[in-house]
This record gives structure tokens, C-alpha cells and sequence, in this order.
């Protein structure tokens, strides 16, 4: 058996992707695969058995049968702070253990930063790595040349475990700096590097119901919750006019503004909009809701002004998380080409 631990150097760098779309690859190949996550961050209750929640989206996605209390031993608390250590760790090598068995492969997920997470709990990533006798995959947010420092460190604290690394969420913008730059520095100091997977809109998308979860609103008018996906926010708040000509260029939107501008909200309603929030609690025309029901356009009512409710939303923006089967699948097809899945294959002795 084959244990492959996927860490990132930060939150959020898309680890849990990462790992659902190798293990459809190689679920696809005839392998057996089985998936793990030491630490959890978000419980989930299902059967009476607490897990953590990407833990167990993985799981079925990829038709894992193991007990949800075996996925994802020990959630993260403020009662595990007075946990023995060598009892957590007992506990996370017996789930291993029992997860593991009749898999060829199995996949290991982080949480949060290989420098941090786990540590209070004796958990830390090379602990974990060296408990399962794992090699490591790093996934990185590279938005800059600054990046190299924190793969680096990841490579001096994993060592030869480490066997390369993933430059995930690199934009137009620092692609050419980071090929010229950061790519011939990261082989200088001995990281291989898979790959770079560009910042890619659709992964960044998040659904209409995701929105209406983070901002607490109330639903108005239905639409497709889940199968709507919002590639861009605009603020509606400035005169009509401008407004229509900055919607008609910003495609598969959702528009945030008070809910006393019908006159932004029906010219948002003329264009490629997905999605309405009205904010201050102030209920829209009815000829705004009538003509968003007609469309099919979801609207959500919040109670906090406009400033509140961006800041809510771009907390959200900040969390890539996939869910809806077309990401996935379309992941897939951006990892086949753009990383050097054979080499790590290779490394991994799957040849």
C-alpha cells in the first residue's frame, strides 16, 4: 500500500481538490483507493458518528465504504487542547490502520499550513507523514515570487519525503515571472515541481446557495441553487447608466447593491446575472421580483449594508471549495494538462 500525504504551505490552497481528482485518476485506472484526513476542521454528523465534512464528500465521491469516524478521527477543538497526545496519536494510527486495509493506494489530507496545523496536538505534518510512512505532496498558492520561500521551508521541514510540488492558482498576471523566475530557482534548490495550474474562474465559482449560507440571507425569488455558479461580483452603486455598461461587459455575475435601487436591479436583470443580493433588509419593488422569478434569477435579501456584506463575500471567494460535478470534472481536465501526472506516478512506483 501506497500512502500519499497532500499538504499545502497555507489554507485554502486546494488540497481536498487535489486529492478527489487523483483519486478519480486513478480510480479510473482499475486502482483501489482509499482516502484519510488525520484532522478536521468543519463536523459533520452522519449515523450517529462524527467526521469532518470535506473528509466525507471525499469519501463519496470516490466510493469509499470506510466508517465515517475512521475518514477523520479527531476534529479540531478547544476540548482536544487537554487531550494526552499519545492518546490522539494512538487514535489517528488505529483509524489509518483500519482505513488502509484492502487499498492500493491511500490518500492522506492536510488542513490548514504544513508549518502549523497539528502541532498543540502532537499531530504536525511530519509527524503524520513519518506515521504512515507517506511521501508528501505539496500544493501551493503561488501569487508571487514570494512563494518559493514557503515551498522551501516545506522541503527543509519534509526532506526527502517531499516529492514535488504544485503551483495551483497562478494568475496571467505572475505566470511569466514565475516560469522565468521561480521554476529555475525551486530545481536549483532540489523541488520538483509538477506543474503550474492557472487561476481558473470556473474553480473559483461558488453557487448561489454557498452565497446564501455565507451571507445569511433571505431567499426571495428561486433559482438554481447549486447549479448556478458566480464567476464575478460587481457592486451596483453608482448611476444606471454606468452600471448597465459595466454589466453588460462582466459575465455570469451576481450584483450586490441596496435593495431600494430597483433601477440597478432591473438593468442587472437585462444582462448576464445570476444572482441579486439587496442589501439593508430594504425589500425590493415587486416589479423587480416579478421580473427576477420570470428570469429565474435567484435574489437574496440581507440584513447588512453593502461594505458588510462584500467583506462576507470575499471571505467566501477566498475558500476554493468544489462541489458541483461539473468542477470536478472540469479539475480533471486542468490537471491532465497542465501537471506531469507520469512523473508522479514515478515517484510514487505506479508505473
Amino acid at each position: 500500500m501506497i500512502a500519499l500525504y497532500i499538504t499545502s504551505n497555507e489554507p485554502y490552497s486546494g488540497k481536498t481538490l487535489t486529492a478527489l481528482v487523483l483519486g478519480k485518476r486513478w480510480l479510473s485506472q482499475g486502482r483501489r483507493v482509499g482516502f484519510f484526513k488525520p484532522l478536521g476542521l468543519l463536523p459533520v454528523t452522519v449515523d450517529d458518528q462524527v467526521t469532518d465534512e470535506d473528509a466525507l464528500f471525499v469519501a463519496q465521491q470516490l466510493e469509499i465504504k470506510t466508517p465515517p469516524s475512521q475518514l477523520c478521527p479527531i476534529i479540531l477543538s478547544p476540548a482536544a487542547c487537554h487531550v494526552e497526545r499519545e492518546g490522539l496519536r494512538r487514535r489517528v494510527k488505529e483509524a489509518f490502520s483500519a482505513s488502509a486495509a484492502g487499498h492500493d493506494i491511500m490518500l492522506v489530507g492536510g488542513l490548514g499550513s504544513v508549518f502549523s496545523r497539528g502541532s498543540t496536538f502532537g499531530l504536525d505534518a511530519l509527524w503524520v507523514a513519518e506515521a504512515f510512512d507517506a511521501k508528501v505532496l505539496l500544493v501551493a498558492h503561488s501569487e508571487s515570487f514570494l512563494a518559493v520561500d514557503g515551498i522551501f521551508a516545506a522541503r527543509k521541514l519534509l526532506g526527502e519525503r517531499m516529492i514535488g510540488v504544485i503551483l495551483n492558482r497562478v494568475s496571467v498576471r505572475h505566470k511569466q515571472v514565475i516560469e522565468r523566475e521561480v521554476l529555475p530557482c525551486l530545481r536549483e534548490l532540489g523541488v520538483v515541481v509538477l506543474g503550474l495550474l492557472p487561476n481558473d474562474p470556473l474553480l473559483s465559482s461558488v453557487s448561489v446557495k454557498e452565497i446564501l449560507e455565507a451571507t445569511g440571507g433571505e431567499l426571495l425569488s428561486q433559482g438554481g441553487l447549486d447549479e448556478e455558479l458566480i464567476e464575478n461580483f460587481v457592486v451596483g452603486a453608482m448611476g444606471v447608466d454606468s452600471a448597465l455598461r459595466h454589466f453588460r461587459h462582466t459575465p455570469r455575475k451576481c450584483v450586490i447593491t441596496g435593495g431600494d435601487r430597483s433601477d440597478i436591479q432591473l438593468a442587472a436583470l437585462e444582462t448576464s446575472t445570476r444572482c441579486l443580493i439587496l442589501t439593508g433588509h430594504l425589500l425590493p419593488d415587486h416589479k423587480v421580483v416579478a421580473r427576477a422569478q420570470e428570469l429565474g434569477v435567484p435574489m437574496i435579501l440581507v440584513r447588512e449594508d453593502t461594505l458588510a456584506t462584500v467583506t462576507k463575500v470575499e471571505e467566501l471567494l477566498g475558500k476554493q471549495r468544489v462541489r458541483q460535478p461539473r468542477k470536478i470534472d472540469h479539475a480533471l481536465k486542468q490537471f491532465e494538462a497542465h501537471l506531469d501526472l507520469a512523473k508522479l506516478d514515478g515517484s510514487l512506483g505506479l508505473t
